[in-house]
């Protein structure tokens, strides 16, 4: 549930800006600060970056004149929707032209021609997450991948899920522009590993999508988890029929297991579980669904709860239809 995620991550954020204000009044010069902050800011995210600047003088002349922060760019919620064409270009030049790592997940207002330019720039990108980025093209990509190789420098990573119109030569294309996988076979890629972390979990493979067996379409493929769908000898897979995208094969958000219509059960937050991984999970006490370990944290504690592990919960579906409605009830 794309919503609740993104208020999910939200809430992470105004908590790191009330740690980082904090931070602040407590810092008034350099010398109270730890020599570990200034080589930890190359590991933030661009959003995490522009805030750490705020702390004090000497971050603030870290984050904007040293180029190491600047070398692995990551721009995810909530900058994504605000990152523009003009911005981008402006930040991945504080790289000086030494971008390794450019990460740009559901940024809908970054087009073609300023991906081209920056990779024009940066000849040394060898990892490219793009997933979501909708202002983009299939053309326009390749168009920016052949930049890197007329420069005699190819991408190890390509990350394009979400991208509109990618066809089977598209990818294909794409796919002759990367460094081939680092083994024959590829590790298995399960759908609640990448899930829980799309930027980290590439694996072996160097491009997020491929064609399905099933559909025929370039999407996500997802391999089976379950220990009845395939058998390990010598470290080699063996895939069985029940790989493929989410649109051919429903999987279980919890082990990433195929799920039929006869075990598949649902989640208060909407996602698909299987019959296992619903059994295991805690209940609502209303209506007797779970959440999905992702979106526990919307759990809400039940009328007159004293902190017992034992008391259960209320999803938010059923604190609004019986809790807020009865005191909303009561108040009149």
């Amino acid at each position: 549930m794309e919503i609740d995620s993104d208020t999910e991550n939200d809430r992470e954020h105004e908590a790191i800006e009330k740690s980082i204000q904090s931070m602040s009044i407590n810092v008034s010069s350099s010398d109270s600060l730890h020599e570990a902050l200034f080589l930890v800011l190359a590991y933030l995210p661009v959003y995490e970056l522009v805030v750490m600047s705020e702390v004090c003088m000497a971050l603030r002349e870290a984050v904007s004149k040293d180029v190491l922060p600047w070398l692995n760019i990551i721009v995810q919620n909530p900058l994504s929707s605000r990152l523009s064409d003009d911005i981008l270009i402006k930040i991945t030049s504080k790289s000086n032209g030494r971008l390794t790592t450019l990460a740009l997940i559901k940024c809908v207002n970054i087009t073609d021609d300023a991906l081209q330019r920056v990779i024009q720039n940066n000849p040394f990108i060898h990892k490219l997450y793009i997933p979501g980025c909708t202002g983009l093209t299939p053309e326009g990509i390749t168009i920016a991948l052949e930049i890197l190789s007329q420069q005699n420098h190819t991408l190890n990573i390509l990350h394009i899920n979400g991208i509109y119109n990618i066809t089977k030569h598209h990818f294909k294309t794409l796919q002759s522009h990367l460094k081939p996988a680092l083994h024959d076979q590829k590790k298995p890629f399960l759908y609640h590993q990448y899930r829980n972390s799309p930027v980290n979990k590439e694996g072996d493979r160097n491009i997020d999508v491929e064609i399905c067996p099933r559909c025929d379409e370039v999407r996500l493929v997802y391999d089976c988890s379950r220990a009845t769908c395939y058998k390990q000898m010598r470290k080699v897979w063996f895939k069985t029929d029940c790989k493929g995208c989410l649109i051919c094969i429903a999987r279980c958000v919890e082990c990433g297991g195929c799920v039929d219509s006869e075990e598949m059960e649902q989640a208060v937050c909407f996602d698909v579980l299987c019959t296992d991984c619903w059994l295991l999970l805690p209940k609502c006490n209303f209506c007797n669904r779970p959440y999905c370990n992702q979106h526990s944290n919307l759990q809400s504690s039940p009328p007159g709860d004293q902190g017992s592990s034992t008391s259960g919960f209320v999803c938010q579906i059923c604190h609004a239809k019986f809790i807020t409605n009865v005191v909303d009830n009561d108040d009149e």
